[in-house]
């Protein structure tokens, strides 16, 4: 147990690894996710982290509606791949994908856009391990939004790697590369 929380453990003569099909199995109301078959603990997000969340959601739900492209925000599993052995999933804050999304417990396939809100807890997960699995996945566009310095950082995928473009701040205003019309501005966000 570590803080009361029980950690899901291995099976006997496992591999060490989780795949999705593990995932489903846990019970409880904790949510995990999954990357390269470790899982990690998602903390309950503060206050702050869901203004945001809900100022995006609004922002780009509203925009979304009535196109092909559709926006979900956490919790909502997302896997790149339907194979239940798959070792990843993940629930971004918000991400939008434009391929056809079936009923179900998941989104299978890779989001154009990905948007993930920093907390204390999420940093390492967020800026290193969910970032490298993005980038692998072809996600291209990640936001990364920073509440502890009101910043938002955009990364863009060029074909090899998810490349930083540019550091965004209250007064500035952006839009996402494949919705141009889109602009959001900053102050609103953070507001």
């Amino acid at each position: 147990m570590a803080g009361g929380i029980e950690v899901p453990r291995p099976k006997a003569g496992g591999s060490g690894r989780y795949t999705y099909e593990d995932y489903q199995t846990w019970d409880g109301e904790e949510r995990w996710e999954l990357i390269d078959g470790v899982p990690y603990l998602l903390a309950s997000p503060s206050t702050e982290h869901q203004q945001i969340l809900m100022q995006l959601s609004v922002e780009i739900g509203g925009y979304l509606r009535g196109k092909e492209c559709r926006a979900f925000a956490a919790p909502m599993d997302l896997t790149f791949s339907p194979d239940s052995k798959t070792k990843d999933v993940v629930q971004p804050d918000l991400f939008v994908i434009c391929d056809p999304v079936p009923p179900g417990p998941r989104v299978i396939g890779a989001p154009v856009w990905i948007i993930e809100i920093l907390s204390p807890s999420t940093v390492a997960n967020d800026l290193i391990r969910k970032m490298n699995l993005y980038q692998r996945a072809g996600v291209r566009e990640y936001w990364i939004v920073d509440p502890m310095e009101n910043r938002i950082h955009v990364y863009l995928h060029d074909g090899a790697v998810l490349r930083w473009q540019r550091e965004y701040q209250p007064g500035d205003t952006l839009a996402p590369s494949m919705f141009r019309d889109r602009v959001i501005r900053v102050d609103q966000v953070f507001g």
